[in-house]
């Protein structure tokens, strides 16, 4: 099987656990995406994933293996990509639904004809608000790393700015508007097939969390299973809504959990960030979950979490480069996405992720929190 995605080890690693020959095309080429995987590549870091020529690289890049693979398994960037060209099975959803779904625009009309809750969305960002504040953030561009609030018409007019400035490929309207609502983020981690979808975990969101990283809105990682009253509700709205959209195999849905009840914010067709917490949490194998699913077979509804489990994502504040000493004194904390030696890794882009198991919630994220701590500590020398 060979995995291609911005970072692919957590979809590697879970399907070699599971017994498949493993392949992986990604950005990072951690130390145990390697370990996990037969042969990997590293994408250009000059590669930019929107561009026309983008797919003849990455397409140059599988035919470099010269290997007959068995299937292709889109992850994150690559979802839509066109792998028409090669001879393989893609364990993907298809093409048509994910563009309906990775435009939060797009996804926001459906969820309306749904009758499903979620933001107010504006036409584009030259609307006026009919209050503030407002979010702004990309139509198809993930984890938070864009995402900027406005509470007032000349914010609005800065923040668009700075998008538009800090990514150039940008146009307005890559951008879109939408009411800003307080809550607690949640995701829901589903398995679908043609016929039906199985919620089969609630996960909480670690967002923007000061210990990890400096962005407001950075995705920073998962807690499984949620806590929260709405858990239920959701994994009811979830199965509802994919089952509508037709996606396939392992798909998740963020929400942010109001007073009000649970509003849906994206749905993202493809693995998650919080894979590692839901097998450790559920001991369910997601990869072979993914793969039964295009043969019709679901796990059961309503698998029961044995324990909880936690990853975090330690930005970096400032550049860092990595060593063998750094390296080693890293690996005594529970660290998973391990830097090759030779790392360097720019303000504001992710170094390592700590993952941790116990009896609650509260066990595991203290030792989230501890551990990340040293891991900065060590990173920041």
């Amino acid at each position: 099987m060979l995995v291609i995605g911005f970072s692919a080890r957590n979809i590697v690693c879970s399907g070699s656990r599971a017994g498949y020959n493993m392949y992986a095309i990604d950005a990072f080429c951690d130390q145990d995406t390697i370990g996990c995987c037969i042969a990997t590549k590293e994408l250009p870091h000059e590669l930019d994933i929107r561009s026309k020529d983008a797919a003849d690289i990455v397409l140059d890049m599988v035919r470099s293996f010269e290997v007959d693979f068995d299937a292709i398994v889109p992850g994150s960037g690559f979802e839509t990509m066109d792998f028409s060209s090669l001879p393989w099975l893609v364990f993907a959803s298809d093409p048509g639904s994910i563009h309906v779904v990775q435009d939060k625009f797009t996804l926001s009309r459906k969820l309306a004809e749904l009758g499903l809750p979620h933001p107010h969305v504006y036409g584009n960002v030259d609307d006026k608000p009919d209050k503030f504040p407002v979010m702004i953030k990309p139509r198809k561009a993930g984890g938070g790393i864009l995402n900027r609030i406005a509470c007032n018409g000349q914010e609005l007019l800065e923040v668009v700015k700075d998008i538009l400035e800090t990514e150039p490929s940008f146009t307005r309207n890559d951008l879109m508007m939408q009411e800003f609502i307080q809550g607690e983020p949640a995701s829901v981690s589903l398995i679908a097939s043609k016929d039906k979808a199985v919620a089969v975990a609630v996960n909480e969101q670690l967002i923007g969390l000061p210990w990890l990283t400096r962005i407001q809105f950075a995705y920073c990682g998962n807690i499984t299973p949620y806590e929260g009253k709405y858990a239920e509700e959701m994994c009811n709205i979830s199965e509802k809504l994919i089952s509508e959209l037709g996606l396939l195999g392992s798909v998740g849905i963020d929400f942010i959990v109001t007073e009000d009840g649970p509003k849906i914010i994206e749905v993202n067709p493809r693995f998650q960030g919080s894979l590692d917490t839901v097998e450790l949490a559920t001991g369910i194998n997601l990869f072979d979950a993914h793969m039964q699913a295009f043969r019709g077979k679901l796990p059961p509804r309503g698998v029961k979490a044995q324990r909880s489990a936690g990853r975090c994502i330690i930005y970096a504040y400032k550049e860092v480069r990595m060593n063998p000493q750094v390296l080693a004194e890293m690996r005594k904390q529970q660290i998973v996405d391990i830097p090759q030696t030779d790392y360097v890794g720019l303000a504001d882009c992710p170094v390592t992720s700590v993952l941790h198991t116990g009896l609650n919630r509260s066990s595991v994220l203290n030792s989230l929190k501890r551990d990340s701590e040293r891991v900065r500590r060590l990173i920041e020398k």
